[in-house]
């Protein structure tokens, strides 16, 4: 083990590279100036092993979404497959450990951010408040009590706050990217049901604007109305028939 610089270089590392370790053991510097935290690599090691199902050294598809789904972690019907997507650099069809670690790097990066965006306050921690000011300058309203159910889907220690280390956590296989999916996110899977209430106005977020998800939602809610009277007309027009009927008797 070398001294140098007031660091110390550790021998031998997976990718043959040595590493500057600061005073904090679980702190590293590469070679390339990148912080690596040897928790985290740790912990993404033995998610990656729990998902490598056939122990190959690499993650399919297939083992993506038997392993989030059992880990309760698909928050979407293709979440396995954009993850693939954008960590597969070298165009395999599969995941190794380098292309795992990564994708979930830079994604921790983005979930970073957006975990500063909502921390209005920059305490560390995100409020009910919050989320809702949040939303709200999304252009998708919603109640306190709908942002407290968004907050409760994440507060894991139950002090109504959700800090770091549980957003990180709730979304870590969660492929949003901005803000705008994450208010995507929550209204169509912890706020709104759509469907139970019709006769309240569905408010559309600017990225349902752009996709035209608005309009589809209003030809679908149309369509139901339709084929809802098509069912019942002939039967009200029979019940009223049948009333003439005994009237006249």
């Amino acid at each position: 083990m070398k001294e140098h610089c007031g660091c110390r270089f550790v021998l031998p590392w997976p990718t043959g590279r040595a590493f500057c370790q600061d005073n904090n053991k679980n702190i590293i510097i590469n070679n390339d100036n990148n912080v690596v935290d040897l928790e985290r690599e740790k912990r993404w090691a033995e998610l990656f092993d729990q998902l490598d199902l056939n122990k190959d050294g690499r993650v399919d598809v297939h083992e993506l979404r038997l392993g989030l789904a059992a880990w309760g972690m698909l928050p979407r019907h293709d979440a396995e497959e954009q993850i693939l997507r954008v960590g597969d650099t070298n165009l395999d069809g599969q995941l190794d450990f380098e292309e795992f670690s990564r994708y979930l790097r830079e994604h921790e990066k983005e979930l970073r951010l957006m975990f500063r965006s909502l921390d209005r306050n920059n305490d560390g921690e995100i409020d009910v408040s919050e989320i809702q000011q949040s939303l709200h300058s999304l252009g998708v309203c919603v109640s306190y009590v709908e942002a407290e159910k968004i907050l409760l889907s994440m507060d894991k220690d139950g002090t109504m706050t959700v800090d770091w280390n549980e957003w990180r956590d709730h979304f870590l296989f969660n492929p949003i990217t901005n803000m705008e999916d994450i208010a995507y996110y929550w209204k169509h899977s912890v706020v709104l049901d759509i469907g139970e209430c019709l006769t309240v106005p569905d408010e559309f977020s600017e990225q349902e604007k752009r996709t035209g998800m608005w309009w589809k939602q209003l030809v679908a809610g149309g369509m139901a109305g339709v084929v809802s009277r098509t069912g019942t007309a002939p039967l009200d027009r029979l019940k009223v028939f049948l009333q003439v009927l005994e009237g006249e008797g």
